[in-house]
């Protein structure tokens, strides 16, 4: 009897220094909470810096904007996500707070359900800038419709909520928060959902910005030669990513909510390989495409205020120059490399479609006011740039040309859907 109540014991004093355990740990997340969900505490240089989440961005954002409800919010891919700052003073205080809710590596869809959800908390913003990405549209005509995965639901859905707090990830976060406070090169995320991209800086110190444009030209020399050259189904005029995109813009129209739509402003090496691809047309369409989607919403909600900006071209940020290969002093000021913008650009953004000067569309200026009827305009628009751009820069178009030579001179086999 005596050993049955010693092992008994034994068994009560490892489950309570077990539970004694797991509630340290937990309190231990709470506090230092590495992802904003508590906000019990928040002490400059104990856990003021929060590190970028690399597990349920998309819900860990999203809970973030419910709390704020902020006036405008800022959707797209990482373009988005690193390029425009919703704590920049060109919003002005009537479309403050903001918040960037765009999620790196998803589409349109991703954008609706978090408007959805915003939607129905009640935080629905005022202001909506949504990044629209073409290549997001790509797909061949001919191929055939993927079935949409349903949302998780039920305890799959609060999924996320358990493991940012009873996880192995979650404390290693809290650990790497403290760990994070002074350093200047931390991969972060601040308190409005801005992902500032200081890790950035490390690689571009150690390597030079024209190791960071190389590796994206490589990947955009693949990619674009093997790209589906369409934007639309012989067999049914739509995809899943049209009609996100149709019924974000409803709901956003029949809630009163002024939409921004961004055609992003690629750096011109992307636009070159585009060219060199053949998927320049391609990217015409899109844009026809999208001012009539537009227009659908029009129609259905006279009230709406929707605005497409086409950022793209071949400007002088567009073109800025590439560092040389092997310079690591020389940094850029509009671009990490040819397909993420800088914080910079994303102001001259957000002053262009914010400010005094986002009344009209003058020759110019960055960032065009696209409509149907100025559609020739943008379009000899885009060509005086390019002209200007490959005077002042050839040899960065023949090298994005070498670039895509090489490429299918190596796989001569492979085309692209059409």
């Amino acid at each position: 009897m005596a050993g049955d109540r010693s092992y008994a014991g034994f068994i009560t004093w490892m489950a309570a220094t077990l539970l004694a355990g797991v509630l340290l740990v937990v309190l231990f997340v709470v506090v230092v909470d590495p992802y904003r969900l508590f906000r019990l505490v928040d002490i400059a240089g104990f856990n003021a810096v929060k590190p970028r989440p690399e597990h349920f961005q998309s819900e860990i954002k999203l809970a973030g904007a419910k709390a704020l409800r902020p006036a405008t919010v800022l959707m797209g891919n990482s373009r988005v996500d690193v390029g425009i700052d919703p704590d920049s003073e060109q919003l002005g205080a009537a479309r403050r707070p903001a918040y960037n809710l765009a999620i790196p590596g998803t589409g349109v869809g991703t954008s609706r359900e978090q408007f959805e959800h915003l939607r129905a908390a009640g935080a629905a913003p005022s202001t909506l800038l949504l990044g629209v990405d073409f290549f997001d549209f790509l797909l061949d005509p001919d191929s055939a419709e993927v079935p949409a995965k349903a949302p998780p639901g039920g305890l799959a859905g609060q999924r996320w909520k358990v493991e940012t707090l009873f996880s192995l990830n979650a404390l290693l976060d809290a650990v790497t928060t403290l760990r994070i406070q002074r350093d200047p090169d931390a991969g972060t995320m601040t308190a409005h959902g801005f992902n500032p991209l200081h890790d950035y800086l490390r690689f571009a110190r150690e390597d030079g910005y024209h190791s960071l444009f190389q590796q994206r030209a490589l990947e955009n020399a693949r990619n674009f030669s093997l790209a589906p050259h369409g934007i639309a189904r012989t067999r049914g005029d739509s995809s899943s990513e049209w009609r996100d995109l149709g019924g974000l813009l409803d709901a956003a129209a029949r809630g009163k909510t002024d939409i921004h739509l961004i055609i992003y402003p690629y750096h011109a090496q992307l636009m070159a390989m585009m060219e060199q691809t053949g998927l320049w047309p391609v990217f015409e369409q899109w844009k026809l495409r999208l001012l009539r989607e537009i227009a659908t919403v029009n129609a259905a909600h006279p009230g709406a205020r929707i605005v497409l900006w086409d950022f793209s071209g071949y400007g002088a940020p567009q073109c800025e120059p590439i560092p040389a290969r092997g310079d690591v002093v020389r940094a850029t000021r509009w671009y990490w490399e040819s397909g993420h913008f800088k914080a910079a650009l994303g102001e001259r953004i957000l002053a262009r479609v914010f400010g005094a000067a986002g009344a009209a569309s003058g020759t110019g200026e960055f960032g065009f006011r696209l409509n149907a009827a100025n559609w020739n305009d943008n379009r000899d628009r885009i060509a005086r740039e390019r002209r200007a751009c490959l005077a002042a820069e050839a040899a960065m178009f023949d090298a994005a040309a070498a670039l895509v030579a090489d490429f299918r001179a190596r796989h001569p086999g492979k085309a692209p859907g059409r």
